[in-house]
């Protein structure tokens, strides 16, 4: 944990150097007339300090115990947009104190960052990117409803360097060399650290005011897994786009990839793979693509239309994910991820819409980084399935999210025993709904609801089932204080047994 906190900081200080070293607050509160300025940085710091009371806090359906947990937590929310850095920082780190014992004192790292680096006059860049978060080790393992005395949790954390150039040859075709390097660490032992290597190129043009285009790629990547065997794939495709009309775009590919994910030596498997995107409108957008790969057919769809206040989406998929600690069924998303599309037409800038997003979940009292779908973890390439209906509506004074997701997740490389959920379950099916509502009484007093139901069901006959719903009142105390109070009540139950929990908790927030 030391390492990863010391990782962050590092990337920041990187930033800042890279950022010229002006890390002045130039962009003005957001709402103010100077938030329209293109800022260079905006940087907040803040400390919080919190209380939690659980009323089963060791999570025990027969011998529960009340906990006291405290918290002080200091955090950074940075945004900048300079000549050579665009990106923003969120950042906390809280140390947790539990005075009942039920559960271990321990430091919680939370990071939600992505910047780009200008390397090289517009040619060369470089690509960074962070997240720390607690996920689940097992979709069946006991799950705290109130954060407290979750055995099931483990701080997972992943970061991301990219650097790639690209540009145009003669204005006849476009190109892009990329290298990633990603690293993924979980705190459990019985789950896979791993750290994956991709390179990648990339040559072609669109058909811009003509009506064919085409590109050739292809990529090489290594999966070194802490746990089970390490992994090579590599691909290489061509393919035409036709416009067939100013708002319709038909692609179709050919290729061949190779790899041992699913065997012992390496395979080769011919692709083929055809996709439309259209757009009819700027508010709706329609796109499909269907490929056959080396694990059968697998496709990406997507439907999405706005209004001036809402956002109205469908998605599914059927893909296989090669990171070892990747979540176990397809991530839907933060509450970051919402309403960054929810405000992305009014703020098109991205830099100022990161902005606009923290202080919007700050004022509603939304923490960012809440996952809409608890994910559990793996430690192979997995195969994942998934359908999701999403509607995001924003009004004068509220805010109202609903998710509903359904997934099923298959481990591809059955070769070994590595000690997660799929050495007993060939799949594990997931579903899920959930409801946020959020409403500003006053212009310093918002109120927040929310309401998540989830069930897990295993091949092996396991299950489980969570649901939980909470009730949170948040002020402003004085120009940069705020105060927060929040209600908790949840229920969990699997094959070994079943648990109620209830909590109160208080926060004060104080923001430089």
């Amino acid at each position: 944990m030391p390492k990863r906190t010391a990782t962050m900081l590092g990337c920041a200080s990187l930033l800042s150097l890279l950022a010229g070293g002006s890390w002045a607050q130039t962009g003005g509160a957001v709402g103010s007339p100077e938030a329209g300025r293109a800022a260079t940085v905006w940087i907040e710091p803040s400390v919080s300090v919190g209380a939690t009371l659980s009323s089963n806090g060791n999570a025990s359906s027969s011998n529960g115990r009340s906990e006291l947990k405290l918290d002080v937590t200091p955090g950074l929310r940075a945004v900048l947009n300079t000549a050579r850095v665009r990106g923003f920082v969120d950042y906390s780190l809280s140390a947790e104190y539990y005075l009942d014992g039920n559960s271990g004192n321990r430091l919680s790292n939370r990071l939600n960052a992505s910047a780009t680096v200008v390397a090289l006059d517009q040619r060369a860049f470089v690509d960074v990117s962070g997240s720390i978060s607690d996920q689940s080790v097992s979709a069946f393992g006991p799950q705290s409803v109130t954060g407290l005395a979750d055995t099931n949790r483990s701080e997972t954390s992943s970061f991301r360097v990219s650097p790639y150039i690209q540009g145009s040859l003669g204005g006849w075709a476009d190109y892009q060399l990329r290298y990633a390097l990603q690293t993924l660490n979980t705190d459990t032992a019985i789950r896979s650290d791993s750290t994956s290597q991709v390179l990648s190129a990339r040559l072609g043009s669109r058909p811009v005011g003509q009506q064919l285009g085409w590109f050739v790629d292809a990529s090489a990547q290594e999966n070194d897994f802490a746990v089970g065997r390490d992994t090579r794939s590599d691909i290489a495709r061509a393919g035409l786009i036709v416009s067939v009309s100013p708002l319709l775009n038909v692609t179709v590919s050919s290729g061949v990839e190779t790899n041992d994910i699913i065997t012992l030596k390496r395979e080769s498997y011919n692709t083929t793979g055809v996709g439309f995107d259209w757009r009819p409108s700027q508010q709706t957008s329609m796109s499909v693509s269907v490929e056959k790969r080396y694990f059968g057919t697998g496709y990406n769809a997507a439907v999405e239309h706005r209004t001036g206040r809402t956002i109205w989406r469908y998605s599914a998929s059927r893909s296989a994910s090669d990171s070892p600690t990747q979540a176990g069924s397809v991530s839907v998303g933060t509450n970051y991820d919402i309403v960054d599309a929810l405000l992305s037409q009014s703020i098109p800038d991205p830099i100022l819409r990161a902005q606009a997003v923290l202080q919007f979940l700050a004022n509603f009292n939304i923490p960012a980084d809440a996952q809409n779908f608890q994910d559990f973890l793996s430690s192979s390439t997995t195969l994942n399935q998934t359908q999701q209906v999403s509607v995001a509506l924003n009004g004068i004074r509220s805010v109202i999210t609903i998710n509903v997701t359904r997934g099923t997740t298959s481990r591809l490389d059955s070769l070994a025993i590595l000690g997660d959920d799929f050495d007993t379950n060939t799949k594990i099916d997931q579903q899920s709904w959930g409801v946020s509502y959020g409403h500003r009484l006053t212009q310093i007093t918002s109120l927040n609801a929310a309401y998540i139901d989830q069930k897990s069901s295993g091949s092996s006959g396991a299950s489980s089932k969570r649901q939980s719903v909470s009730f949170g009142l948040s002020t402003r105390l004085a120009p940069r204080t705020s105060g927060t109070v929040l209600l908790q009540f949840g229920r969990f139950n699997n094959t070994a047994g079943s648990y109620n929990d209830a909590a109160i908790s208080g926060r004060i927030t104080h923001r430089f």
